[in-house]
C-alpha cells in the first residue's frame, strides 16, 4: 500500500526541490484525484478551541464550513468531584454575544449556538464535544477509580449533547498509561456508546489517539475500535524544542524526522497493522509550526541552544497563517516545510500547501477516512494557494468528495439552551 504511493512520488525523491512538487501538482492531468475518491466520502474534521475568541479574535464563523465536515469543539472539562462534564468557559460557550450566522442583525449567545446555526446553514457539518485535552489525565483517572462518578460522566455527557445540539463526543484523554487504564478507557467508550445509540446510532464517538510509540502501545487498538465511528490520529509534536535534543519536523510524512524515527506514515501503518482498518482512521496534521530557538543553521538533525533573541517568536509554537519567517524550504522526502531567520536563529518546523497535497494523496493511496487539523485558527484561509485546509480538500477532488451525512437537528426538542434556534 505505501510503496505504491512511493511509486507515484519517486520522482520527487531524485532531488530536493519544492518546485519540482509544485510543478506535479500544478499540472492539468495530475491537479486533483478526481474519480478515486472514497466510496462513503471523506472526512474534514477540525478542532476549535473556545478560547481562540480572545486574543486570536478567531470566532466558529470564520471556519469555512462547506470544507468541513466535522468540527470539535474543544474543550469541555471534568468535575473531579462529581465526575461530571463542565464547561471550560461558559462565557466563550453559551454567555458571550455574537452574531448570528444566519442573521447578522440578530445575535446568539456563544460559540455553541453559532455552531448550531452553522449546522443548520451547512446540514452535513458535524459539531463534536471534546473532553478532556492534554494535562487533563488526571481527571479521566478520577472518574474511573469511581464507579458513581463513571456513571455521572456518561449520563452528563449525553445531557450536553441533547442540551448542546452536539452530534456526538470525542474523548481526549492523553494518554492512558498502561493495561489497566485502557481498559478503563474501553469502559468509558462502552458505556457512551451505548447511551448514544438509543438516541441515534449513528452519532459519532472518537478519540484523538497518539502517535508516539509507547502511547500507542498501551492501547488494545482492536477493543477500542469496537466503540468508535473514527480515529483521530495525532500524526504532529513528534519532536519540539521543550522536549528533544535536536531539530526536526514535527508532522513529516516520511522517514526520521530528524530527532527520532516518528513519521505519519509509519504512525498510521502501526495503527493499520495492528487491526484497525484504514478507513476509520483520520489523518491529524498541525495548523502551527514548531519553533526551535537558538538554531545554528536552516538543519534538521543539529543542536540548538534554546536561546531567544530579540527578534525571535517568543513561543515554542507559532500559526502557519505566520509563515514563513526567513527563508523558506520545502523537503519533498519528508513531506514537511522549514523556514529559517538566520537574524534571530530559529527553525520552524510546520506543514505548507505542498505537505496538504502530499498527504491528500498518502490519505487516498491508502485508503484512509479523511484529515483532521488542530487548530482552526492557524490556517490562512483568505489564500487558497497557501491554505492547508482547502490545499488538502482540493487535492482529494474538491468538496464533493466530502461525506455528506446529514446532521442532527430533530434530537434537541428538549434542550433550553436550543429553544429559540429550533
Amino acid at each position: 500500500m505505501l510503496d505504491s504511493f512511493k511509486d507515484k512520488l519517486a520522482f520527487f525523491n531524485q532531488n530536493d526541490r519544492s518546485s519540482q512538487l509544485q510543478n506535479h501538482f500544478t499540472s492539468k492531468s495530475s491537479s486533483t484525484t478526481k474519480g478515486t475518491k472514497n466510496p462513503n466520502g471523506y472526512k474534514t474534521c477540525i478542532y476549535f478551541t473556545n478560547w481562540s475568541v480572545y486574543q486570536r479574535k478567531h470566532f466558529a464563523t470564520d471556519i469555512p464550513i462547506d470544507h468541513i465536515t466535522h468540527i470539535f469543539y474543544a474543550f469541555i472539562t471534568i468535575d473531579p468531584d462529581s465526575g461530571s462534564v463542565k464547561f471550560t468557559d461558559e462565557w466563550c460557550d453559551i454567555q458571550l454575544p455574537l452574531p448570528s450566522p444566519k442573521d447578522p442583525t440578530k445575535e446568539v449567545t456563544g460559540s455553541i449556538q453559532q455552531l448550531f446555526e452553522l449546522k443548520q446553514i451547512n446540514r452535513r457539518l458535524k459539531v463534536v464535544m471534546s473532553i478532556g485535552g492534554y494535562g487533563t489525565e488526571h481527571l479521566f483517572q478520577a472518574v474511573t477509580s469511581d464507579a458513581n462518578k463513571l456513571n455521572n460522566f456518561v449520563n452528563s455527557a449525553i445531557g450536553f449533547v441533547k442540551e448542546y445540539g452536539f452530534d456526538g463526543i470525542d474523548i481526549d484523554w492523553e494518554y492512558p498509561k498502561n493495561s489497566q487504564e485502557c481498559a478503563y478507557l474501553v469502559q468509558i467508550l462502552s458505556k457512551l456508546r451505548s447511551q448514544l445509540d438509543t438516541i441515534s446510532p449513528d452519532l459519532v464517538l472518537t478519540i484523538a489517539s497518539p502517535a508516539g510509540e509507547e502511547n500507542v502501545a498501551a492501547l488494545n487498538l482492536r477493543e477500542i475500535d469496537k466503540y468508535l465511528s473514527f480515529w483521530n490520529v495525532m500524526c504532529y509534536d513528534f519532536c519540539g524544542e521543550s522536549w528533544s535534543t535536536r531539530t526536526g519536523y514535527h508532522s513529516n510524512l516520511f522517514g526520521s524526522n530528524g530527532d527520532n524515527n516518528l513519521s505519519a506514515s509509519n504512525v498510521i501503518e502501526k495503527y493499520i497493522s495492528s487491526g484497525v482498518h484504514s478507513d476509520k482512521l483520520v489523518l491529524g496534521m498541525p495548523m502551527y509550526g514548531r519553533v526551535f530557538h537558538g538554531a545554528q543553521s536552516q538543519a534538521i538533525g543539529e543542536h540548538f541552544s534554546k536561546e531567544r533573541l530579540g527578534t525571535a517568536v517568543e513561543s515554542d509554537t507559532i500559526d502557519y497563517k505566520k509563515l514563513p519567517i526567513g527563508e523558506e524550504h520545502f523537503d519533498s522526502k519528508a513531506g514537511s516545510a522549514m523556514c529559517y531567520d538566520s537574524s534571530s536563529k530559529q527553525l520552524i518546523v510546520y506543514d505548507d500547501a505542498n505537505s496538504a497535497r502530499m498527504k491528500a494523496i498518502f490519505t487516498h493511496s491508502s485508503k484512509l477516512g479523511g484529515g483532521m487539523w488542530w487548530d482552526s485558527c492557524g490556517d490562512n484561509y483568505d489564500d487558497k494557494k497557501r491554505s492547508l485546509l482547502q490545499s488538502y480538500v482540493n487535492q482529494l477532488g474538491g468538496v464533493d468528495v466530502l461525506d455528506k451525512t446529514p446532521n442532527h437537528l430533530d434530537i434537541y426538542k428538549e434542550s433550553t439552551f436550543l429553544k429559540e434556534l429550533q
